[in-house]
């Protein structure tokens, strides 16, 4: 079983608008813990769709709110060791025949950590830069400017078959329930950026595999408010930078 966790900061109305989800409610346990206190419409939306909401303890970092899902579900026993932990954003939109298909991939692929091509539309044309190296210190800057040369991103295009890879976007990073265990989940020293790369990072020093699956196809409407220099989403994105160079 895959179960979603999903992290609300101000989405209620992309989630509630987001049909897929209903219908993955359905087969799926979801769960979002809301970051900022949920609306009423949100709450409704949950308890009609069975999906549980956990609106509490808000003003979370995205890697300390994916751990406290996880903690939730591990210490009520509501994850068995052969089920699977998706670290999902709530602006991915994914079907339901995409996530069957993607469970019956990952009984099939052993792994660690797996993630999935994400497009920036809905028609599946244009890749995301969601498959990466690990970031040198340039990357960061090369990605502000928007470089299109970049040598940090793996070509989507060139891909055609499941591979492992350095890091993914955590925008969609789906973990066995042991490899999040044996990982500590996401280092919490990290607020809002770098947890992807870090936890990533950490896996690969430890001998455990990612799996990039270019056949599951979602689309994700990222916002990217880090590349503002003026806003504070940039000096979170800074700071976390400079904390997983200093931590190599």
């Amino acid at each position: 079983m895959i179960f979603f966790s999903i992290i609300n900061h101000n989405h209620d109305s992309i989630i509630i608008k987001n049909e897929n989800l209903k219908e993955i409610s359905k087969f799926f346990p979801i769960f979002i813990k809301s970051n900022t206190p949920a609306s009423q419409e949100l709450i409704r939306y949950s308890n009609i769709n069975g999906i549980t909401l956990i609106n509490s303890e808000y003003r979370k970092g995205f890697g300390e709110n994916n751990n406290y899902v996880f903690n939730h579900l591990n210490e009520r026993g509501l994850i068995n060791d052969n089920d699977f932990f998706l670290v999902i954003n709530p602006d991915v939109y994914i079907s339901l025949s995409e996530v069957q298909s993607l469970e019956r991939e990952i009984r099939s692929i052993n792994s660690d950590i797996y993630t999935i091509n994400l497009f920036s539309d809905k028609k599946h044309l244009n890749h995301e830069q969601s498959i990466k190296r690990f970031p040198k210190l340039t990357s960061p800057i090369r990605a502000l400017l928007r470089n299109k040369n970049r040598n940090d991103v793996y070509d989507k295009h060139q891909i055609n078959k499941p591979i492992k890879i350095d890091w993914a976007a955590g925008s969609f990073l789906l973990f066995k329930k042991e490899s999040y265990i044996r990982l500590n989940g996401f280092n919490e020293d990290f607020f809002m950026y770098f947890e992807d790369a870090e936890i990533c990072r950490r896996a690969n020093k430890n001998k455990m595999t990612l799996t990039y699956i270019p056949s599951i196809k979602a689309m994700h409407t990222g916002a990217f408010k880090n590349r503002d220099v003026f806003s504070r989403h940039f000096l979170w994105y800074l700071k976390s930078y400079v904390r997983y160079h200093l931590k190599k």
